[in-house]
C-alpha cells in the first residue's frame, strides 16, 4: 500500500456501520478520519459537521486533504417524522459533499457513495440486479435513488462508485431492526416475542464482510458504477430463531402481530451478486452462525 495516500475520512463515522469500518480501516493501517453530526470528545479525528452545510465540509477537506471517502451519513430510519430532511440530508448532503470534493486540489482516488437495496422496492423477481428499474415506495429509498441520479452528472468528474447494500448486522445495531430485535428477547431471557411473517427468506450479512467489501471496493479500479453489495445467502426468521435457541440454550414464544406483515410480501430477496464478484474477490467471512453468536457473547 501506498503511505503517502491512505488517509480515509467517513461521514457518518460514529453510526453503526462507521464504527465497524473505522476500525477495520485502521486494521489495516490507513489513517481514518470522521464526519459525525455530533461531538466525540473521545476521538480528535472525528469532526463535527452538518454535511447540508458546505462551508463546514469544506473545512474539513481543508484540513484531512482525503484520498478515499467513503459516505454514509443519512438518514435511514424509514418511519422518520421529518420528511423534508431526509432529502436535505440524503440529497442535499450529498451534493455539498461532491461539490466539496470538485474544489479539492489535491487527487482523490475514490468517493463510495452508500445508497441502498430499498431503491429496488417492489420487484417482480426475488435476485435483485443493477438492471432493474428502480420502484423504491418510501421516501427513504426515494431519496436514495435521487442521491444516486444526482452523483452520475458527477461521474465525468470525479471516482464515483455507487453501493446498494441488502441487510447486514451485528451488536450495535438499533432494535428497530429484526435480528438485533430477536438477539435482545434472547439476551433478556424474554418469554414472548412478537414479529411479523416469520417464512420470508432475506439476506442477513456479517457487518465483517460488509467491511470488507467497502475496503476491496474503495481499493479497486470500480468507478462510474452502481453495485450490489451483497451475498445472495437468504434466510428465513423461523432459521434465525432456531439458531438462537441452540447457541443461547433459552426458548422465547412467538407471537405473529399482523400489523408486522405486508401486504404482498415477497417470499424471497436477495441481491445479485455477479457484478459485484467481477469488481472484487469477494470476501468470505460471512457465517450466519458467526453473526448469531456475536449478539450472544
Amino acid at each position: 500500500m501506498d503511505f503517502l495516500s491512505n488517509k480515509v475520512l467517513i461521514t457518518g463515522c460514529n453510526g453503526f456501520t462507521g464504527k465497524y469500518l473505522k476500525k477495520y480501516l485502521e486494521g489495516n493501517k490507513y489513517e481514518v478520519f470522521g464526519i459525525s453530526n455530533q461531538i466525540d470528545k473521545d476521538d480528535s479525528a472525528i469532526f463535527q459537521c452538518d454535511i447540508t452545510n458546505i462551508e463546514e465540509i469544506k473545512a474539513i477537506f481543508k484540513k484531512v486533504q482525503p484520498n478515499y471517502i467513503i459516505h454514509l451519513a443519512a438518514i435511514s430510519f424509514v418511519q422518520h417524522a421529518d420528511i423534508q430532511e431526509i432529502y436535505n440530508v440524503n440529497v442535499i448532503g450529498t451534493q455539498n459533499l461532491l461539490d466539496a470534493c470538485a474544489e479539492i486540489k489535491k487527487s482523490i482516488n475514490k468517493i463510495i457513495l452508500a445508497s441502498s437495496a430499498t431503491v429496488y422496492g417492489n420487484q417482480s423477481q426475488s435476485i435483485l440486479d443493477e438492471k432493474l428499474c428502480p420502484n423504491p415506495n418510501n421516501h427513504y429509498g426515494i431519496s436514495k435513488l435521487a442521491m444516486e441520479f444526482l452523483a452520475k452528472t458527477y461521474f465525468d468528474k470525479l471516482p464515483i462508485l455507487i453501493t446498494r447494500p441488502f441487510n447486514y448486522t451485528a451488536p450495535g445495531h438499533g432494535e428497530m431492526f429484526v435480528i438485533p430485535k430477536i438477539a435482545k428477547a434472547f439476551t433478556t431471557k424474554a418469554s414472548e416475542l412478537e414479529l411479523g411473517n416469520l417464512e420470508v427468506y432475506r439476506e442477513y450479512n456479517s457487518i465483517h464482510y460488509v467491511c470488507e467489501v467497502y475496503y476491496k471496493l474503495m481499493i479497486s479500479e470500480a468507478h462510474s458504477e452502481i453495485v450490489n453489495i451483497a451475498s445472495g445467502k437468504t434466510h428465513s426468521l423461523i432459521e434465525i430463531i432456531s439458531l438462537f435457541e441452540n447457541q443461547s440454550n433459552h426458548s422465547v414464544s412467538i407471537k405473529i402481530n399482523p400489523l408486522f406483515i405486508r401486504k404482498n410480501e415477497t417470499f424471497r430477496l436477495a441481491g445479485d451478486i455477479k457484478k459485484l464478484s467481477t469488481l472484487i474477490d469477494l470476501p468470505k467471512n460471512n457465517s450466519i452462525k458467526d453473526v448469531i453468536t456475536s449478539f450472544l457473547l
